[in-house]
């Protein structure tokens, strides 16, 4: 022990020092919502709902590590130094006697804010129904980076901006007490009383970033790819899975050669998660009967189920063409 009480450090390499520092006004978040929205009844069974809602994260913790090679050094232009540098980095770090050093801080802010339509028809001869459709966006603070070049906000993984749900239920109108076939008897048993289920999901895709690694180039910070077309042209026209399994016999759903490691020492082009990951088809049905042979006292129900119905949904997408 020294003689101002301190314990020196024994350890062979400062890297493997980690410390962890808690902002002295650091405060518990907090989480802000709002909507709006009106309803209208264009008929006795029918409703129109138009809602918006909005949320906001405010500060919200996030620990970053703040210890690293200045920006100065690691994006300047100075390249024989950038070389000595990556040489021996814990040498230039900005706390250059620790490794990560973890600031545990209310950094972080997000927001969300989605306008939904639904459309609803009560249950009248024999159909009910409820669909809708909603758009939202949701953004939080771009963690791609470090702490001294963290730029703005980017799309949240979740983020999914086009939702739309479709639920309908119809009694066909055949059998006993119906427009067709109004007799009972061995036929109202076989084609009577059924009703057809249907449920249909349409989700677009979530945000994806595109990373590297194993780089013949050098860097000093946290680096992103370099996209050489505008990301819309690097999905492939007209994409479909392919074979599901093995894996490798699938298709890939970008251009490759669309993307480039960065140059050294710099951080690329790319921002975070500006792609698109496809999107999600699913369609459910079933048809039920029943009987009741016995009264109330017996029942006895038929359900026939299909679900994720293998229909081929083909991503359609405007030709790639070749930048100049």
């Amino acid at each position: 022990m020294n003689p101002d009480g301190t314990v020196p450090y024994t350890g062979a390499n400062f890297g493997s020092r980690n410390a962890t520092w808690r902002d002295p006004n650091l405060h518990n978040a907090y989480v802000m919502n709002w909507s709006s929205g009106f309803q209208y009844q264009p008929g006795n069974t029918w409703l129109v709902n138009v809602q918006y809602q909005g949320s906001a994260g405010v500060g919200l913790q996030r620990s970053w590590n703040i210890n690293g090679i200045p920006l100065s050094i690691a994006l300047g232009g100075d390249r024989a130094l950038q070389d000595t540098v990556f040489q021996a980095q814990q040498n230039y770090m900005i706390y250059p006697q620790f490794g990560t050093v973890s600031l545990l801080s209310n950094f972080n802010h997000n927001t969300w804010h989605s306008g939904n339509i639904s459309l609803e028809k009560r249950y009248g001869k024999g159909l009910t129904f409820n669909t809708s459709f909603n758009f939202s966006k949701s953004l939080s603070n771009d963690d791609s980076l470090t702490y001294y070049n963290r730029q703005g906000k980017a799309r949240t993984a979740y983020d999914q901006q086009k939702q739309f749900g479709a639920f309908v239920v119809y009694e066909l109108p055949v059998g006993k007490r119906q427009r067709w076939l109004n007799r009972g008897g061995i036929l109202n048993a076989i084609v009577g009383g059924w009703k057809v289920n249907m449920s249909e999901n349409i989700l677009s895709g979530v945000p994806i970033s595109v990373t590297h690694s194993g780089s013949p180039n050098r860097y000093l910070t946290a680096s992103r790819v370099d996209a050489l077309v505008p990301v819309e042209q690097a999905k492939v026209a007209n994409w479909d899975m392919g074979n599901r399994f093995p894996t490798a016999s699938q298709n890939p759903y970008f251009k490759m050669d669309a993307f480039a490691y960065p140059a050294a020492y710099t951080i690329g082009s790319l921002g975070s998660r500006v792609l698109q990951a496809p999107g999600l088809f699913w369609m459910q049905c079933f048809a039920t009967k029943s009987w009741n042979p016995a009264g109330e006292r017996l029942k006895l129900s038929l359900r026939v189920d299909g679900h994720n119905l293998p229909i081929r949904i083909r991503m359609l997408r405007r030709p790639i063409r070749p930048t100049t």
